[in-house]
């Protein structure tokens, strides 16, 4: 009887499989009661079991095929404008900037042929002026784009969010008047449902305002948990020391913040590689069900297409359990 070239593995065995359940058949072994395959994770080639066919045969340990898994994590590719140009900062400082491209529209553009669901902007100027400097990129974005787009920086008043949402933006994010003026974003989340973001930057677990030039006395946790049953739509939460450094994530940041309320969480900050995202998947279940990735994008470091197989709509890992290291 052939056997099947693709098999998930099923939790009775995740241990043993390194926490991957997704494996390619790449040969075989033995002959009668020895017969036994060589299967190969299909998102890390080189780790590898060798499972006797009784035991493949067994559909609590094994089931053929690749199983769908649950929700997919998003992945948001980041354009940053700073004077209608893309460009990406160190840890929030405005003097180390990186430029990456002059025509964010064409940039957005990629992201998009590339298989990107939602694209993120951040208006640096008008998070550090609040003025609307960037505008006109915004709405070419906006209208070239068939994605959902969202942008947060300078966002601080009804106005202001009102128009955005205007001019074709699917979500609009609020940082500083989250904690200036928390009864705004209330009304604001109610007025829109679902298209009302709190941005939430913090550095040493201190909320940062204004383009991230100021410090409050806020605590992230504690700001998560005072929006909750408000009607924002997710809560997007930067780990300031993180952010630009590709680093990796701060895992037990984002674990506390997911945990503070039932707000949805997106990540942001330190992806620096694919394993980064990987590790991600872990916190699934408590509520990150998105990460917005920039430089790691814009240096190859990150695929966006091996990305979004490893952890979105089509992603093969396991949601529960990380590989092994």
């Amino acid at each position: 009887m052939p056997i099947g070239t693709a098999w998930t593995a099923q939790p009775a065995v995740l241990a043993s499989s390194g926490g991957y359940r997704h494996f390619a058949l790449i040969g075989e072994r033995g002959r009668g009661r020895d017969r036994a395959v060589e299967l190969a994770a299909v998102l890390e080639r080189s780790f590898r079991l060798v499972v006797p066919l009784r035991s493949l045969r067994d559909r609590q340990l094994w089931q053929p095929g690749w199983q769908s898994l649950r929700r997919p994590m998003q992945i948001i590719p980041a354009i940053d404008l700073l004077d209608g140009q893309c460009v990406r900062l160190h840890q929030g400082d405005y003097d180390q900037v990186t430029h990456f491209s002059g025509d964010p529209v064409a940039q957005a553009l990629a992201w998009q042929r590339q298989g990107a669901e939602r694209l993120h902007l951040v208006d640096l100027d008008g998070a550090r002026s609040g003025e609307p400097v960037n505008d006109a990129v915004v709405r070419a974005i906006v209208a070239a784009l068939a994605i959902p787009v969202q942008l947060g920086g300078g966002v601080r008043s009804v106005e202001r969010a009102e128009a955005l949402l205007a001019i074709g933006l699917d979500r609009v994010i609020l940082g500083t008047v989250a904690i200036e003026q928390p009864a705004l974003v209330r009304d604001l989340a109610a007025r829109h449902p679902g298209r009302i973001v709190v941005g939430i930057d913090a550095r040493n677990g201190r909320v940062a305002t204004r383009g991230w030039l100021e410090e409050s006395d806020v605590e992230a946790e504690a700001l998560a948990a005072s929006f909750e049953g408000s009607g924002v739509a997710a809560l997007i939460t930067t780990d300031i020391a993180t952010d630009g450094t590709l680093a990796g994530p701060n895992l037990p940041f984002l674990r506390r913040m997911a945990q503070a309320s039932s707000i949805p969480v997106i990540a942001s900050g330190g992806i620096g590689d694919l394993t980064d995202l990987l590790s991600l998947l872990s916190l699934a279940p408590l509520g990150v069900e998105g990460v917005i990735v920039g430089r790691a994008l814009y240096d190859g470091r990150v695929d966006l297409a091996e990305a979004l197989q490893a952890i979105g709509p089509a992603r093969l890992q396991d949601p529960d359990s990380l590989p092994i290291a």
